[in-house]
């Protein structure tokens, strides 16, 4: 048998039909044009969505950065263009330009010029004619008019390039009314969620003060966008861990990137309601954002490692790295997901995120304590005075001694006479307490037996779960409280009355699990508003 070398090349119309479904979102898509005027050096970038007079959806991206000649123009619209010089560029595999903006429209024109008197010259990838002729046989030829008026338009009297989807099918399909209000409406929305993915994304490049960036102006449909930090610095002040970490891979290699944890204020501790609403809190903001020479490429989320939870809504990490990690951290085309390397994740989840979760969960329990406090007369009153009323006629023990000082107290019960272990409390007030909150019960235990003003009473731990999710958003159901109260308070006489030195540490460990069981099935209930209060 004879080896044979045979070119086999691959059929035209199926490549470029199947490089329109690498997974680009409509933002991504943009930003990955966006990241090559920033690459080109760019200060002015405008960003244009737009119905054109048959209502169709037009999309443009111009700069004023350096822009091309004829021959790189015919170079950057190669697919696989050549490596840039700059490896720390935002351009990263020579697909971007090509695969994100045919993912959403079958024409792609690029114009540029790079000089402010060159000739700008148009070069188009039509996929309709590409499939028909079965070649990657590029157009190019000199810009026309209204193709000039686009470039000029931002790049005045200077080098620059302009990107144009033309033929856009995959954006707003599938109304049957393309010039519509309810088409204008999902128009309206998708630059509004561009215009917040360009502020979260290009925040260093966007914040004038920030010097870890080159600067730049970007415009979304004429309006000039501004930087979101996710952190909140001016608010935060500073992280709770900063530091540039060396990990070994296994590979043997060492990366360098570095980490820094941010736990944000609640609500009520903003500087004012503006900073509040700027810091844009809630459970979707929280994780780990990760950041690719200034550029974020990935996140908000918790990389696999949690799921995302409201008493984690104020913890935010920064991961920063150079294009030297690209291969550790599997960077993909869009530059969008990223796979961290084992010893990486092991590292972060055993010795980094542990940190500021465990702060902003305390910060989180805390509001929520000082939440209840709050409503503590009005919510648990009811249950108090019922309970007085009927306190007489209910099976409880009798104290006989009770000493503060030692945290006991001697009790006559079913049991006879005993010396039980009991939080005594004195409170400034005149009415009966049957039924009190606190934030000093320990492991996590959601009630305690105590004698608060020589009453019998039960404790409830407000920062615990279940508080949080059935009693505060029921403030407006008294006799829901009143249940809950009831249950508890009786569960804590009854531990009281039949307390023995037999019976010390069952009645403890019998606590201890049924709070274990509460916190675990209220993880799934809804939380109640106003959370990071």
């Amino acid at each position: 048998m004879t080896d044979e070398q045979i070119l086999v090349e691959p059929d035209v119309a199926r490549i470029v039909e199947g490089l329109r479904d690498t997974g680009y979102e409509f933002k991504t898509a943009v930003a990955d044009i966006i990241d090559n005027s920033l690459a080109a050096n760019a200060t002015e970038i405008d960003v244009s969505i737009a119905l054109d007079f048959e209502s169709q959806v037009l999309v443009s991206v111009a700069d004023n950065g350096h822009g091309m000649n004829r021959k790189n123009l015919i170079e950057a619209m190669r697919y696989g263009s050549p490596q840039r010089q700059d490896l720390a560029s935002l351009g990263k595999f020579g697909l971007g330009l090509k695969t994100a903006s045919t993912a959403f429209c079958r024409r792609l024109l690029v114009t540029s010029r790079d000089s402010a008197k060159g000739q700008p010259r148009t070069a188009c990838w039509d996929l309709e004619k590409m499939a028909k002729a079965n070649s990657w046989t590029l157009d190019v030829r000199d810009a026309s008019v209204e193709e000039r008026k686009l470039l000029d338009h931002t790049a005045t009297k200077s080098p620059g390039t302009v990107v144009v989807w033309s033929s856009v099918d995959r954006v707003l399909p599938g109304y049957a009314d393309p010039g519509g209000q309810p088409r204008k409406k999902a128009l309206k929305k998708l630059v509004m969620e561009l215009s917040d993915h360009v502020a979260l994304v290009y925040q260093r490049f966007l914040d004038a003060d920030d010097e870890r960036a080159p600067n730049a102006t970007i415009r979304v449909n004429g309006r000039a966008i501004e930087a979101w930090d996710p952190f909140q610095e001016q608010e935060t002040k500073k992280p709770v861990f900063e530091e540039q970490v060396a990990v070994q891979m296994y590979d043997d290699t060492e990366v360098t990137f570095l980490v820094r944890c941010f736990v944000l204020p609640r609500v009520s501790e903003f500087s004012s309601p503006e900073a509040e609403k700027a810091a844009r809190l809630g459970a979707d903001r929280q994780g780990v954002y990760i950041y690719r020479e200034n550029r974020l490429i990935h996140g908000p989320d918790w990389l696999g490692m949690y799921k995302k939870e409201p008493h984690f809504t104020l913890a935010r990490f920064e991961l920063s790295f150079g294009h030297d990690l690209d291969d550790a951290l599997q960077v993909d085309i869009k530059k969008s997901r990223i796979l961290l390397d084992p010893t990486l994740y092991e590292y972060l989840s055993d010795n980094i995120f542990p940190l500021a979760r465990r702060e902003a969960e305390q910060r989180y329990r805390k509001g929520q304590v000082e939440k209840a406090k709050g409503v503590e007369a009005l919510l648990h009153a009811s249950s108090n005075t019922a309970i007085e009323g009927k306190v007489t006629s209910l099976d409880t023990p009798t104290i006989t001694k009770a000493d503060a000082v030692k945290g006991e107290a001697e009790v006559q019960n079913n049991m006879g006479t005993a010396v039980a272990p009991m939080r005594i409390v004195l409170k400034k007030s005149d009415a009966p307490i049957h039924v009190e909150t606190t934030e000093d019960i320990d492991f996590g235990v959601m009630w305690e037996p105590a004698l608060v003003n020589g009453s019998l009473a039960v404790r409830l731990n407000a920062g615990h779960p279940y508080y949080q999710k059935v009693y505060l958003p029921n403030i407006d159901n008294p006799v829901l409280i009143q249940s809950l109260d009831f249950i508890l308070w009786s569960l804590a006489q009854a531990e009281v009355n039949n307390y023995s030195a037999e019976t010390r540490d069952a009645f403890e460990e019998f606590r201890h699990e049924v709070s274990r069981n509460l916190k675990k099935l209220a993880a799934d209930l809804p939380e109640p508003p106003g959370i990071v209060d």
